[in-house]
């Protein structure tokens, strides 16, 4: 006997609207698929829904350091700090005296551009120890 309950899944804080799209449908359609009476083909796309969910909030949960997270959202890692500081981002260091370590699903809230008008990759770009940081003119260090 099927069952023709639909599947919840539980979508994380943070996906990409595209994949929570994506995630939306593939339930839709598995939902369908069940009302039809193709359980084992349900069956197996709720199996993988649920590990790609896995996947996508194991991605999310990652911590980086201030400088992995500019290298990623391309923003400058006295940004990133700056937006710990300020509370916009919550600050995940074990040592308060230590690097800055945010959760990726918290950081994409400042990689999100508000203003309409293209990066300047010459102004926002990693800068190594040492180096002067084109935006905010101040060498970074290496503590």
């Amino acid at each position: 006997m099927s069952d023709s309950r639909p599947i919840g899944l539980d979508l994380p804080d943070g996906l990409p609207p595209w994949l929570a799209a994506f995630v939306l449908e593939a339930q839709r359609e598995t939902d369908t698929l069940r009302e039809n009476g193709a359980e084992q083909a349900a069956a197996a796309r709720t199996a993988l829904l649920k590990k790609l969910i896995a996947a996508a909030q194991a991605y999310l949960d990652t911590e980086l350091d201030a400088g992995q997270a500019a290298l990623e959202t391309g923003r400058c890692e006295e940004t990133i700090r700056r937006a710990v500081r300020d509370g916009r981002i919550p600050d995940r260091r074990a040592n308060p005296k230590g690097r800055h370590r945010v959760r990726r699903g918290d950081f994409e809230r400042v990689a999100t551009r508000t203003v309409d008008r293209p990066v300047n990759p010459a102004r926002h770009r990693y800068v190594r120890p040492g180096e002067l940081c084109p935006v905010h003119h101040m060498h970074r260090f290496t503590i």
